[in-house]
């Protein structure tokens, strides 16, 4: 006869729920008076350790994955140009890091001099040649708003586009200092400002998605 308990929903509801409570309680009672480390603040410390292993796993699993799914398409040949260079990267820049890794440990070269260079001469560029794309999309997009809907909001955002465009080259920046002062005080001012609402906004959604998982209403672990 075979007995099937169903466990697993508030076995791994309570085990979310205690090891959620015992790190954020290690956050306020980690320590002492005297600054030394309580066994509270020790086994905080060995699960976030835990979550950190876990977390690399995760990552490794994930890197598996995308490369069954390239190798698949290869296969298939559904765009296996674009697998097969995204693959290649992957292992030469995989092969570099590992290289530079027992370089450093081994032979006690400093700073992980050849991933550096991949990053410096490779993935810098692409990311600023992403972020150029971005202004012009941005600029796209300003200029179908005011076809669009031409009102005072449409006018002061495409303003500011322009400001900031403009004032981001080095040449007008040094023959109009008022245009560079105003495009320095919008992204000090406004856009930091913004900046900091969307971090609140995160962080408040962050512990609101905490709060419910602690409490068992949300559960993501598949309890």
């Amino acid at each position: 006869m075979k007995l099937n308990f169903k466990f697993k929903s508030p076995v791994s509801t309570a085990i979310a729920i205690g090891v959620g409570l015992v790190v954020l309680l290690g956050y306020f009672f980690g320590t002492n008076t005297l600054g030394e480390t309580t066994s509270l603040g020790f086994l905080r410390n060995y699960l976030l350790q835990g979550a950190i292993i876990w977390a690399s796993v995760a990552l490794i699993v994930g890197v598996a994955n995308l490369s069954g799914v390239h190798l698949r398409k290869i296969r298939k040949k559904e765009g296996s140009g674009y697998s097969f260079v995204l693959l290649l990267a992957l292992i030469i820049t995989l092969g570099i890091g590992v290289y530079d890794i027992a370089q450093t440990h081994l032979h006690g070269e400093p700073n992980f001099q050849r991933i550096r260079w991949v990053f410096t001469y490779i993935q810098l560029p692409i990311e600023t040649s992403l972020m150029a794309v971005l202004a012009i999309s941005l600029t796209y997009a300003a200029a179908r708003l005011l076809s669009r809907r031409l009102n005072l909001f449409s006018m002061v955002f495409v303003g500011v586009v322009l400001l900031l465009l403009i004032g981001a080259a080095p040449q007008i920046a040094a023959q109009a200092p008022l245009l560079a002062e105003i495009r320095n005080w919008i992204l000090r001012v406004p856009a930091l400002a913004g900046a900091r609402g969307i971090l609140l906004g995160v962080a408040l959604g962050t512990i609101a998605t905490g709060i419910r998982i602690l409490t068992g209403n949300d559960r993501p672990y598949g309890g």
